[in-house]
């Protein structure tokens, strides 16, 4: 966390995360995670990033409609 250098590579990390199948994301830590990192306010996905996971879900194929929800929301 201390290299800010990497927090983007850390988001793509997360977000690559939350849209694998394996991925498993906790709904609890990971806000709190995302937070912590300095990136753009336009970088893409961010803010649909944090409605799903304000949202309790750990992984798109536990919640396939998650993501389009947060698409229609944040944009």
């Amino acid at each position: 966390m201390r290299l800010s250098v990497l927090h983007s590579a850390l988001f793509r990390g997360l977000l690559a995360s939350f849209h694998d199948v394996y991925g498993d994301l906790e709904p609890t830590a990971a806000p709190t995670f995302l937070g912590q990192l300095d990136l753009p306010t336009n970088t893409q996905h961010l803010a649909e990033l944090r409605h799903v996971l304000a949202a309790g879900h750990k992984n798109h194929y536990c919640s396939p409609g998650a993501w389009d929800d947060a698409l229609r929301s944040c944009s």
